[in-house]
């Protein structure tokens, strides 16, 4: 009996484990806030997180510019012509180096 009381005493004794805490600056939560064109939390600084929110935002931004071409495509002169040709290449290349860093969801060969 005294065994199990030294045992119970020993299990109370020691700390519960903490809870896993949330890692606030993650490189996906980055690419996503970037892609928005929303700012980075000014206490994540480490580079793989700046990194990542420059790709999104650089996608972000060429995505909108290419959504804003395209909906005036009719009227667009030859250099806006141009550019929205230069942004249906380059977005995808940049979704698949945001792939790559696993940033984004790998394509479902099945939804092509």
């Amino acid at each position: 009996m005294a065994g199990a009381g030294s045992l119970l005493l020993v299990a109370c004794s020691e700390p519960p484990e903490a809870p896993v805490a949330e890692m606030p600056c993650q490189a996906e939560d980055a690419f996503v806030l970037g892609r928005a064109d929303e700012p980075a939390p000014t206490e994540c600084e480490e580079r793989d997180y700046a990194n990542a929110w420059q790709l999104g935002h650089t996608l972000g931004e060429m995505e909108r510019e290419r959504d804003e071409l395209a909906a005036r495509e009719e009227d667009l002169d030859a250099a806006n012509r141009m550019r929205l040709r230069v942004l249906q290449r380059d977005i995808p290349e940049l979704e698949t180096l945001a792939r790559i860093h696993g940033l984004m969801e790998p394509v479902d060969p099945q939804m092509e």
